[in-house]
C-alpha cells in the first residue's frame, strides 16, 4: 500500500533538532504532547511525515530522522521590522491587521504544499495562522483542537477583574503598552480563529467541551475523538509516597484565566482560617505582580512558592512527594499538566470548567469545584490531607484511567484511523 503523506502544522518546532540543541524551548508550554506524538508516529511505516512551524534563521527544508521539516519565516526580520509590526498591532483594527498578514504566510504555505504534496494536512491548534490553509488547497485539512480562543477570551479575566484593571495596574509606558498590545493580539486571534473554523470540515478533539464548542463554531464540522500522548517521563511506573507536610503542586502559565488569583485566595484561607501548615509549589512561567496587586495577596505571605519552569524529571520528583495536584483555571480544554499528575497517582482538585469533567470524575479520582470558589478548594485540600486512605485510593483511580486514556499505541491507531477515514482508505 502507498504511504499516506501527512503534513503537520504545529505551534512549536516539535522534534526539530536545531531547536533542541539550542535551547529546548519547544518542549515547554504546548510542545510536549506534539513532540511525543511525533516520536511515536514517525515510526509508522504506513506514513510519510512532514512538519512545519514558524522559526526564523533556518533552512527552507530539512530532513531529520525520516521527517521533513519546513521552518516558516516570520515578518519580523530585524529590530525595525519588529517595532513596525508592534506599532501596526497597536494602531490598526485587529481584523484589518490580521487580514494584512495572511498573504505573507499563505505564500509560504503554497510552497510547502507544492513541494511535499500531502494527502492530508493536520493543523495542531487554532491559535496560529496555520488553520487558514484551507483557503489555498483542496487537500483535506483537519484541525486538532487544543485551546480554543473564542471561549478562552470569554473567560480571560477572573471574576471581579477586567482587562482595564489589568492594564491600569501596569506602571510605566512600556509595561502599559505591552498589556494593551496583548489585548489587541487576542482580539486579532479571535477573528482569525473564527475564519479558520469557517473552512475546516474535520476536527480532532478529546473532551465533551471541545466537541460542543467546535459544533457551535461550525455546525457542519465532523468530529473525531483522539486523545493526547504525554511526555515520555510520565509513563514510567513510579511509586508515590504521601509527605508528612501538606504539599500542593500546580503547573500553570501567566494568562489571568489560568487562575493564579484562586491559588492565592485559597492559600490565604488555608493559612489564616484553617491554620494549616503547608507549602504550595507553583511551576510555570507565572508573572505574579499584576494579579497580586489587584487582589492584595502576596505569594510569600501565604506559603506559595513560585518554582519557575521545570523539566519533566523535576516535575515528576516534586509531584511524587506531593499530597495532591490543584488545577485552578477559569477555562481549559484538557490540560496535560493535570493529566501528567494523574499518571503519577495524585488525586486532583480542579475547577469544573471546559473539558476538565472529561478528565476528572468528581468523588472518584478527585474533586471538582466551581470556578473562583476558594472556600470549597480549601475544604477539599484539607479533606485529602486528613484522609490518607482516600487520598491514595483516588490517586490510584486516576492513574488507571490516565494510563488507558494516554496509551500511545491506542492514540496512534485513533490518528491513523482518522486519516484513513478522511481520505477514503479502508
Amino acid at each position: 500500500m502507498k504511504k499516506i503523506k501527512v503534513l503537520w502544522f504545529t505551534n512549536t518546532p516539535s522534534c526539530y533538532l536545531q531547536v533542541n540543541k539550542l535551547d529546548g524551548k519547544n518542549s515547554y508550554n504546548g510542545g510536549g504532547w506534539i513532540s511525543s506524538s511525533e516520536k511515536v508516529i514517525r515510526k509508522n511505516k504506513d506514513l510519510e511525515l512532514a512538519v512545519s512551524f514558524i522559526l526564523d534563521k533556518q533552512p527552507q527544508k530539512v530532513e531529520q530522522n525520516g521527517v521533513i521539516y519546513y521552518p516558516i519565516k516570520t515578518q519580523k526580520k530585524n529590530t525595525i521590522s519588529k517595532i513596525k509590526c508592534r506599532l501596526k498591532t497597536l494602531i490598526m483594527n485587529p481584523q484589518k491587521y490580521e487580514r494584512s498578514t495572511w498573504p505573507f504566510f499563505l505564500d509560504q504555505f503554497k510552497y510547502i504544499i507544492e513541494d511535499f504534496k500531502p494527502d492530508i494536512i493536520h493543523v495542531w491548534g487554532s491559535e496560529q495562522v496555520f488553520g487558514l490553509i484551507w483557503k489555498i488547497t483542496n487537500t483535506p485539512v483537519i484541525l486538532h483542537l487544543q485551546g480554543i480562543m473564542n471561549p478562552y477570551m470569554n473567560a480571560y479575566a477572573p471574576p471581579g477583574i477586567s482587562w482595564k484593571d489589568i492594564v491600569k495596574k501596569e506602571q510605566g509606558l512600556q509595561k502599559w503598552l505591552k498589556a494593551y498590545y496583548e489585548q489587541k493580539i487576542w482580539k486579532g486571534s479571535i477573528y482569525r480563529e473564527t475564519e479558520i473554523f469557517k473552512g475546516i470540515t474535520a476536527s480532532l478533539g478529546r473532551t465533551d467541551w471541545d466537541k460542543r464548542v467546535a459544533y457551535c463554531l461550525n455546525p457542519q464540522i465532523k468530529y473525531y475523538h483522539v486523545d493526547e500522548i504525554l511526555r515520555e517521563k510520565f509513563y514510567n511506573h513510579f511509586v508515590r509516597k504521601l509527605p508528612k507536610k501538606l504539599t500542593i503542586v500546580t503547573t500553570i502559565s501567566s494568562p489571568p484565566y489560568k487562575g493564579y488569583d484562586l491559588i492565592l485566595k485559597t492559600a490565604q484561607i488555608l493559612k489564616e482560617n484553617l491554620n494549616l501548615d503547608f507549602v504550595w509549589n507553583c511551576f510555570g512561567n507565572i508573572n505574579p505582580r499584576t494579579i497580586e496587586k489587584i487582589i492584595g495577596i502576596q505569594h510569600e505571605n501565604v506559603n506559595v512558592k513560585l518554582m519557575g519552569v521545570a523539566s519533566s524529571e523535576q516535575l515528576c520528583k516534586m509531584e511524587l512527594s506531593a499530597t495532591l495536584y490543584f488545577h485552578p483555571s477559569y477555562i481549559d480544554n484538557s490540560p496535560n499538566s493535570l493529566c501528567e499528575a494523574q499518571m503519577l497517582g495524585l488525586p486532583i482538585i480542579a475547577t469544573n470548567v471546559g473539558g476538565i469533567s472529561s478528565l476528572v470524575t468528581d468523588g472518584k479520582d478527585g474533586f471538582l469545584i466551581p470556578a473562583n470558589d476558594p472556600y470549597q478548594a480549601a475544604y477539599f485540600i484539607e479533606h485529602l490531607a486528613n484522609n490518607p486512605n482516600l487520598n491514595i485510593t483516588m490517586g490510584e483511580n486516576g492513574k488507571k484511567k490516565a494510563y488507558n486514556r494516554h496509551n500511545p499505541q491506542k492514540i496512534i491507531s485513533q490518528i491513523l484511523n482518522t486519516y484513513k477515514s478522511i481520505i477514503g482508505i479502508e
